[in-house]
């Protein structure tokens, strides 16, 4: 156990508080690195922990609560507890909002696309403003499941509307108080002085960490506070059903279903799967550096909780490692992977790496681009930063801030890599090479403009500097890059984006596709000398 968090276990590293839980009882939890590093103060089991999306299971509960209560129904159409929310023409189902399968898009991107930083003051009103703006679906809701945190955070408003009390008030009455979890809150204004609280770290390119700061005042996707050890009281709820019944927790465990009737593997803030032939339920949160995630095996009666600030640390990958140890003798053999374990760096002839500079798709709109910096690689895809690589032979280059790696093809002396191979999350995802043709100087010209988008209240400004494209949006710019007729594709927050053109050569529309936010739409506009827009 201890040498899976070696790394992470140093004084001057962040690191994580794991727990392992068996018929109801603690057998075993440690704590491995700082809780802040400013002040050296060790992660023990006694440490809060900001749990990011293991919130949502405790969203959805509340909502089963008040639906076991009869006060809602799953079924409902949540415009009648959110009347403020745009009538997109079919229903949305607080079961649907539950299951990921609403089609409302996610609120993290659509900050981000109107000019948010995350580490700016979010608050419920600030993402309700943006929700009520948005006039279409990323699909029809039931169609298709993609995650949304916006559904949560609709569905915190609906606690709020039936209960009468917020989801903080109402979680600490009707959960955490009656499963005495003493050092667990909802956390709705950033600012409240948190006890033994752990800060978060991310790794940078040279290996050093760097605190990032978690400003958030909303509730529901996020924003729960709590330890391993009132984790394990809420994990052992699961089997005798003190609080809100076993009913209720199977139902609550139910897999979702689309309209075409097919299941899928999320129900209600829960993963449902399995694992070398034991069944298991789980759900995993990510937010500034903050990583967690709660395994349960249900039939074994046995989970792991893993807290971390440290944002190299895989606490799902971890989860699943704590579990090969204790449950070795049940589980199945484990499907041969690529190992993604730390590798020696090596010393390769810098003119080699020449053969794998280039673009490679691994679907289509999502491009790797690889390019030599001096004498290393470097790797960017599509809506994400750059990040170095290193050489652990002359055909793989692993990444230090993910566990990554890309093998190409070995080439002949002078030619160039055409296929390679992304080793990750225990995938093995091919990469083909691919030639993008950079559109003529007039074409480009065609794209320049105004777009205003009246969904999110923000005009974006597409203008070519010298030979490159580049779009400004409130509070940054971004080079764009040729991937098809009219369409290009950009770092975060924008990702994919397409211009809409005539048969005469006129740009006047553009839609963006930024993961979970789908064909958002910008109309070209003109400025007068006062900066008021008019439509073009």
């Amino acid at each position: 156990m201890d040498q899976l968090f070696a790394r992470w276990a140093e004084p001057n590293s962040p690191g994580a508080v794991i727990a392992v839980l068996q018929d109801g009882k603690i057998m075993y939890s440690q704590g491995y690195g700082a809780a802040n590093l400013e002040h050296g103060v060790p992660n023990t089991p006694a440490t809060v922990f900001h749990l990011a999306s293991v919130s949502k299971q405790f969203t959805a509960f509340a909502i089963y609560q008040l639906a076991y209560e009869g006060k809602l129904s799953l079924d409902d159409d949540v415009r009648k507890y959110v009347p403020r929310l745009h009538d997109f023409g079919t229903p949305i189902t607080i079961r649907q909002l539950l299951h990921h399968t609403s089609g409302v898009r996610d609120q993290w991107n659509l900050l981000a696309l109107a000019g948010w930083r995350l580490d700016d003051e979010i608050t419920e009103d600030d993402v309700a403003h943006l929700l009520f703006q948005q006039t279409d679906l990323n699909f029809a809701p039931g169609d298709q499941f993609l995650y949304s945190n916006s559904g949560y955070t609709l569905l915190a408003m609906v606690v709020k509307q039936v209960s009468g009390k917020t989801l903080p008030g109402f979680a600490k009455e009707r959960i955490f108080d009656p499963l005495g979890m003493s050092h667990t809150h909802f956390q709705d204004k950033y600012g409240r002085v948190v006890k033994d609280r752990a800060y978060s770290y991310a790794r940078q390119p040279d290996g050093r960490y760097q605190y990032i700061a978690l400003t958030y005042s909303t509730v529901g996707p996020s924003s729960l506070f709590s330890t391993v050890g009132d984790l394990a009281h809420w994990d052992e709820n699961f089997y005798t059903g003190e609080v809100g019944g076993l009913a209720l927790l199977a139902e609550m465990q139910q897999k979702g279903k689309l309209n075409n009737g097919k299941d899928i593997n999320y129900a209600s803030g829960l993963s449902i799967g399995r694992y070398r032939g034991l069944r298991t339920v789980e759900h995993a949160g990510g937010d500034a550096a903050y990583r967690t995630n709660i395994l349960r095996f249900p039939d074994q009666h046995f989970s792991v909780v893993v807290l971390a600030n440290a944002g190299d640390l895989n606490p799902t990958a971890l989860s699943f490692r704590i579990a090969d140890i204790y449950l070795k003798e049940l589980l199945k053999p484990a499907p041969e992977k690529p190992s993604l374990e730390d590798k020696p760096e090596v010393t390769v002839d810098p003119k080699l790496l020449d053969a794998y500079v280039g673009d490679y798709e691994l679907r289509p709109g999502f491009i790797i681009s690889i390019s030599k910096d001096n004498d290393h690689l470097v790797t960017r895809a599509t809506g994400q930063p750059s990040f170095p690589m290193y050489a652990v032979s002359d055909t793989a280059f692993r990444l230090r801030v993910v566990p990554a790696e890309v093998v190409f093809d070995a080439v002949a002396q002078g030619g160039t890599a055409q296929n390679a191979v992304l080793h990750q999350n225990g995938a093995n995802l091919p990469l083909k090479r691919i030639t993008i043709t950079k559109p003529a100087a007039d074409r480009l010209k065609a794209y320049e403009g105004h777009y205003y988008s009246a969904e999110l209240g923000v005009i974006y400004d597409v203008f070519v500097q010298k030979t490159v494209l580049m779009v400004h949006y409130p509070r940054g710019a971004l080079d764009l890059r040729a991937v098809g007729a009219d369409a290009f594709t950009t770092g975060f927050p924008i990702g994919n984006l397409k211009f809409a053109c005539t048969d005469d050569g006129k740009c006047n529309t553009l839609l963006i596709d930024a993961g979970r936010v789908k064909q958002l739409r910008f109309d070209k506009i003109s400025l007068d000398p006062i900066g008021s827009k008019s439509s073009q």
